[in-house]
């Protein structure tokens, strides 16, 4: 199984090839990466210190490289230009058929519990950028009191939507408070797809970088990512993504808090065509760079949380227990204890 060491001492190689400039091959039993057009080598990664190979924009594979890939475990991941996986070959994650088992055969009772968890996570990193506001009004101090109730509450809740719900009013008073910090342009509410304003149009952004990252993260331990606890079976939809998901948005809603207040994001950057807002292709590049950055720069904490949700899945996935027995044995990511300054 995949260890903490790998993720701290291996590389997850990300080679950004969306203008076609590089050229990958195997010598001497390390990965090469060169200049397509001078055939200069620009760097050597060894075997041993490779746990994946990430590769954005398109590119030619040759069955050598699969294939030693495969024999030494490095998985190979293919992402378009919005970071969206459309190849992932892991002979680790492939094999993992006692995990996808667990998966289906989870009841009811225990899936709800997880579910409760994820929203619990997200509820208290919610809080903790609440918290961190430097000038809190009466208001606001009300404001958190009362989702530290909801918080509360989820512990307690016996039905999906009843807990969707609680979450549901939790997101709405987050938003408004936390994007209630902007400076140099207006907080409108959350409306995911609809691009109503800029803000809104990087959340989207950011959210859909962070999908794609966990979801890689989840298929290197070999989780079947249609099977979600929260989000429900749908076609086409990765809802264990949707579910892990929940616990990491606080990470891109303060880069994008941070950056709008610091004009790295501004409303000029923008075309507004038929009632909807589009950035102008020419930021594109610096937007995603800076809301990468920010999530790898989680990469560890992500990791952890992923793999000790692995682990705790697989011991108690066919067990049935209170929420509170089980959370005891989950993991935690909390922004401050990451070293967030918030």
């Amino acid at each position: 199984m995949l260890s903490i060491s790998d993720i701290k001492e291996k590389q997850m190689i990300l080679l950004n090839n969306l203008e076609g400039g590089y050229h990958l091959c195997i010598s001497q039993g390390n990965i090469i990466i060169k200049n397509k057009d001078s055939d200069e080598t620009l760097t050597k990664i060894t075997r041993h210190k490779a746990m994946a190979l990430m590769i954005i924009g398109y590119c030619t594979l040759t069955n050598v490289l699969i294939e030693f890939c495969q024999k030494y475990g490095i998985a190979l991941i293919l992402l378009n230009s919005r970071l969206r996986p459309i190849l992932f070959i892991s002979s680790f994650g492939e094999a993992n058929y006692l995990l996808r088992q667990k998966q289906y055969a989870i009841g009811d009772n225990q899936a709800l519990n997880f579910a409760k968890h994820f929203i619990e996570q997200k509820a208290n990193n919610s809080i903790t950028l609440l918290k961190g506001i430097r000038k809190k009004d009466d208001e606001l101090r009300q404001m958190i009191e009362i989702l530290a109730d909801y918080q509360r509450q989820i512990g307690q809740t016996k039905r999906l939507d009843e807990l969707m719900g609680i979450e549901g009013n939790i997101a709405k008073s987050y938003f408004k408070y936390h994007f209630g910090q902007l400076k140099h342009t207006s907080w409108q509410g959350r409306k995911p797809r609809l691009k109503i304003d800029p803000v809104n149009v990087v959340l989207d952004m950011g959210y859909t970088l962070l999908f794609n990252y966990i979801e890689i993260n989840l298929r290197l331990f070999g989780f079947d990512v249609y099977k979600g606890m929260l989000h429900q079976l749908w076609y086409k939809r990765k809802s264990l993504v949707c579910d892990l998901v929940e616990p990491f948005r606080c990470i891109v809603d303060k880069q994008v808090l941070t950056s709008f207040n610091l004009g790295q994001f501004k409303t000029e950057h923008f075309n507004k065509i038929k009632m909807q807002y589009q950035l102008k292709p020419e930021h594109q590049r610096t937007y995603n760079a800076i809301l990468m950055q920010t999530i790898i720069a989680h990469k560890v904490p992500i990791f952890v949380y992923i793999r000790d949700f692995y682990r705790a899945y697989m011991k108690y996935a066919d067990k049935d227990m209170v929420f509170d027995e089980l959370v005891l044995m989950l993991p935690s990511f909390d922004m401050q204890a990451n070293g967030e300054d918030v």
